[in-house]
């Protein structure tokens, strides 16, 4: 399993804590993010020191841990793939949003963003019984090469006749490797629809990552972890990733993913992707400019062709964003 196999809380923090004020000792034991305060990465150190922080006029943060319950079983059945298209990827069957790729001989060793959870609902006329979408950041996913893998965290929301009840909506975490059944983690964070979301993974290693993610809305920041990737891969570093996905069953090539629901528009906000050239231990800032955008379409059988599903626009001014549209049909 891979929560058994590859993924290790690194601790609750015991009694008031303030992580806002610990000292980088304190929060490096705890896998919190430190603002590692250099003058050639400081969009990626802002972020770090602004995860940290409570809400202005908000309560303290609490924290939660990172595992849920060995009998919840959010969704068994679903696995993410990665976009199934050539490169540069312009379009997918189930990708939208951006992706990054480093210059000048550097390597991605960060990928963070906030994003506000969207609610989702069945599309008018569609019978299908469920609808899936994940939101997410992660590193490696886009590009095509040896043993390639992917390591994403974020959010899913999910809708349909087949669930009996209300969109479900939660946290979760995935190492997906090309070839490899490798499930989903559910994750102990509280999400509602609305709630703003913090999101950090930073490689510690060629092989591992650390993993931070905060709902800013609850005022709850997660238990850090450290997982581990699937055998024999390892981290390039080639690509950063901010997605909205429709995962795929299992049983699927990628190419047959569920369908996606109606979701509300939102926006991945401070999107930074932190770079390191070979051989040095000086970080470097890439946000959104030169970004490529990837919009998600879905094949009609009837009459036989494709569609749009949902559409992603950057804007760099005022602020910097990536928006994210679903496409009615």
């Amino acid at each position: 399993m891979l929560r058994q196999d590859r993924i290790v809380p690194l601790g609750l923090p015991h009694g008031p804590f303030d992580p806002a004020v610990q000292p980088d000792s304190v929060l490096e034991q705890y896998g919190l993010p430190t603002p590692n305060a250099m003058p050639t990465n400081p969009k990626a150190a802002a972020f770090r020191r602004e995860f940290l922080q409570p809400r202005r006029d908000g309560p303290p943060l609490r924290f939660a841990p990172a595992l849920a319950s060995p009998e919840f079983a959010a969704d068994a059945t679903v696995i993410t793939r990665t976009a199934p298209t050539g490169q540069p990827a312009q379009k997918s069957v189930n990708w939208s949003g951006a992706y990054q790729s480093p210059r000048d001989g550097h390597r991605f060793v960060s990928v963070m963003a906030e994003w506000k959870v969207p609610s989702v609902s069945v599309p008018p006329g569609r019978a299908e019984p469920e609808f899936h979408s994940s939101t997410w950041i992660g590193l490696d996913g886009q590009k095509l090469y040896l043993d390639s893998s992917l390591p994403q965290i974020g959010t899913k929301q999910r809708c349909g006749p087949g669930l009996a009840g209300q969109p479900e909506y939660y946290a979760w975490f995935q190492w997906w490797a090309r070839g490899q059944d490798t499930e989903e983690e559910p994750l102990e964070l509280p999400v509602a629809p609305g709630d703003r979301i913090s999101a950090i993974l930073t490689v510690a290693d060629a092989y591992s990552v650390i993993c931070n993610l905060k709902n800013i809305t609850q005022d709850v920041i997660l238990e850090a972890f450290k997982a581990w990737a699937p055998s024999p891969c390892r981290i390039s570093g080639a690509t950063a990733e901010w997605i909205m996905e429709r995962p795929s069953p299992p049983v699927s090539d990628g190419w047959e993913a569920y369908p996606l629901p109606v979701y509300t528009p939102f926006a991945f906000t401070s999107c930074i992707a932190e770079t390191r050239p070979v051989g040095s231990t000086a970080l470097h800032d890439r946000d959104l400019e030169g970004a490529r955008l990837i919009r998600m379409y879905e094949i009609i059988a009837n009459p036989p062709g494709t569609r749009t599903v949902s559409t992603a626009r950057r804007v760099l001014l005022p602020e910097q964003k990536l928006e994210l549209s679903h496409v009615a049909s």
